[in-house]
């Protein structure tokens, strides 16, 4: 007797045709390490059966069995492309990225010693005028020599302190 082994590999895109979709066989006696060590090669096995006769005398017989085993393994993967799992994949690696950032920021501007030489280099002071809108000669380009003066005189006005994030 023997151990045979059949291994069956499948390998299938199926976005193309299920004529494509192919396995591969492969074929190998699985017995031939075990028959040096073994008594008897191959693949074989004793059983019992136990009887009783009229008499009530018990009596055994030993049936030694030989045969071929086949055992047969199965692998295989397939796969379809799918636009829907594709974004949402997608999506969430970008946002997972995006709280990264937020997450170091929180560590360098709070939890470090040295957050404040974080702090200055992440926000920079930027000097803003109190009025933040043009006077309607400028939007209107309609410019006469009063409106200009006016817009002059409003660059002397008193300067706030603004901190912008770059």
């Amino acid at each position: 007797g023997g151990v045979i082994g059949i291994q069956i590999e499948w390998d299938c895109n199926l976005d193309k045709k299920p004529s494509e979709c192919n396995p591969h066989y492969s074929f190998s006696r699985l017995d031939n390490n075990v028959a040096e060590k073994s008594v008897s090669s191959g693949y074989n096995f004793r059983f019992a059966k136990y009887y009783r006769n009229a008499a009530g005398v018990d009596f055994r017989m030993l049936i030694k069995a030989y045969g071929i085993r086949f055992d047969i393994m199965v692998n295989g993967k397939a796969g379809k492309f799918n636009i829907i799992p594709t974004v949402i994949n997608v999506g969430s690696s970008l946002a997972l990225m995006g709280v990264g950032a937020f997450l170091c920021d929180l560590v360098l501007l709070y939890l470090l010693r040295k957050s404040q030489f974080y702090r200055g280099k992440k926000y920079e002071e930027v000097r803003l005028n109190t009025q933040n809108t043009l006077p309607a000669s400028t939007v209107d380009g309609n410019q006469s020599g009063n409106q200009s003066e006016d817009s002059l005189s409003q660059l002397d006005q008193p300067e706030k302190l603004q901190t912008v994030e770059t």
